[in-house]
């Protein structure tokens, strides 16, 4: 697995085990003929994908996004069960997609 070229640890809620959020750098996807960028966040959210973009710029962008939208539209964060430096269902140190501004704080 290639390194991450961003990551972040968040709070669980009754758990001594931070949950991993990583991004990875944007490569060219042949077969796909578009740029891709991967992101993991890890358990007990599990979620790994790849987000394609007319560009690298693109893919790296709305993948930002689509982590963002998974971990304020999760349910451990709407149960404020996620967080930062011990402070839970707040500002989870990236912009939220604004479909979330109800609930989360900084727009993307």
């Amino acid at each position: 697995m290639p390194e991450a070229i961003a990551d972040m640890l968040f709070d669980i809620a009754g758990s001594k085990r931070p949950m991993r959020f990583a991004i990875y750098s944007p490569r060219w996807v042949k077969h796909q003929n578009a740029w891709g960028c991967r992101f993991t966040i890890g358990s007990p959210l599990k979620v790994s994908e790849t987000i394609y973009g007319e560009s690298s710029i693109q893919a790296l962008a709305l993948a930002l996004k689509t982590a963002s939208s998974y971990l304020y539209g999760s349910e451990l964060y709407k149960d404020k069960k996620i967080g930062l430096y011990g402070e839970f269902g707040g500002d989870l140190g990236i912009p939220a997609p604004n479909c979330f501004l109800d609930i989360a704080p900084y727009p993307f």
